[in-house]
């Protein structure tokens, strides 16, 4: 599938991607978490160019381990966090796995800072797995 659409909760705020993601990863950190409210949170990599959002998301800033600036981008109607830019990948835009209508795009590759997942949350096995962001 080569583009997919996406919403938060409420619907105020919207998204149409034009391309297919370029990668896809379970994160299990605790800024991610936490974000979320789940036990992971699924990020769908894709090109900024490709992006168009209808609404006014609010954003939030915060510093990532690695130094760079996390903005994630939230509604501020139903408080869904639907996508995310990160200063150390300018051009990118991630998206929250859970907000995409067609889930059939959603085919993580990588599960990431396994280290710091919940330890009750099961993983599969076949993917990568890494104790934090690989270089």
């Amino acid at each position: 599938m080569d583009s997919f659409t996406g919403n938060c909760l409420c619907g105020s705020i919207s998204y149409q991607s034009s391309s297919k993601p370029k990668l896809m990863m379970n994160c299990h950190c605790m800024d991610c978490r936490k974000a979320s409210g789940g036990p992971y949170l699924a990020n769908v990599f894709i090109d900024e160019k490709s992006f168009k959002v209808k609404g006014n998301p609010k954003s939030f800033k915060h510093t990532s381990d690695k130094g760079s600036t996390m903005t994630k981008y939230f509604c501020e109607n139903c408080g869904s966090q639907v996508f995310g830019k990160n200063s150390a990948r300018p051009g990118s835009v991630t998206i929250r796995g859970g907000t995409i209508n067609e889930t059939d795009v959603i085919q993580p590759s990588i599960n990431l800072f396994v280290n710091s997942k919940i330890p009750s949350t099961p993983i599969n096995k076949d993917l990568k797995t890494f104790s934090k962001m690989p270089n």
